[in-house]
């Protein structure tokens, strides 16, 4: 048997299970190809290697008896009919030509598998910048409360410098809406529709001090307590230093 005929049984074979198999892996169209006669997967891999991808390789040639069995997977009824439909030079043409296909499919397979790398390698790179760009990332993702509300500040730091209160884990929430009041008799205490609380309280060196939302006092931890109207009757003043804040009787 002329070894051109055995790449062009081997590489047809092959090249229907592609067009057969939904896989077009080496093992999924040897498998396939097994299904479909009586060879081993394994045979048919070491005959790809051979005969498709022109590898280097001590297999021997493939024995009559398997490739009857190819050709008869190609619709012949064996060898000699094969080669009857296929004249010597016919199929060395179309030999050339498969093999040419072969090499384009598997340059556009590295190709395409190189561009997603590529892709991933991208993406990845992205996600990371935009994270360690990102507001309260890194050494911002602390806060501390400074007078009147949390300021954000460099995690390495134990105590806020200047009012020596604790360093605390960034809360977007608490970061936006905690914050110390300071409250006149025209303050919203109690939501107009559901008289909900609006400010919570805590007394603090005989001094009531007023917070923007529920929580834990930001310098002695005490737990604030919601706003009743007993609390401001009895220490909301009517009027503030500034004399517009008088009530005219």
């Amino acid at each position: 048997m002329e070894r051109n005929y055995l790449k062009e049984i081997v590489c047809e074979s092959f090249k229907k299970a592609k067009e057969e198999c939904a896989s077009h892996s080496k093992y999924a169209l040897a498998m396939h190809i097994a299904d479909k006669t009586t060879l081993s997967a394994k045979t048919l891999e070491r005959a790809y290697d051979k005969y498709v991808s022109n590898k280097e390789s001590k297999y021997k040639n493939i024995n009559d008896s398997s490739v009857n069995l190819l050709c008869k997977y190609l619709g012949y009824e064996n060898y000699k009919e094969y080669v009857k439909a296929n004249p010597a030079n016919k199929t060395q043409k179309e030999s050339k030509t498969g093999s040419l296909n072969s090499t384009r499919d598997d340059k556009v397979n590295k190709r395409s598998a190189l561009i997603i790398i590529m892709l991933l390698v991208c993406a990845l790179g992205a996600a990371v910048y935009f994270f360690s760009q990102a507001p309260g990332s890194q050494t911002e993702k602390c806060m501390v409360w400074v007078k009147t509300e949390y300021q954000l500040i460099d995690c390495t730091t134990n105590l806020q410098p200047e009012y020596r209160t604790q360093i605390l884990p960034y809360d977007k929430n608490k970061l936006k809406n905690f914050k110390k009041v300071e409250v006149t008799m025209v303050t919203n205490f109690f939501d107009e529709i559901t008289s909900k609380p609006l400010l919570w309280y805590c007394k603090n060196n005989d001094e009531i001090e007023y917070f923007s939302s529920p929580g834990l006092h930001p310098v002695t931890g005490k737990t604030l307590r919601a706003i009743t109207p007993y609390i401001v009757e009895k220490y909301v003043p009517l009027h503030s230093n500034n004399k517009s804040s008088f009530i005219n009787e």
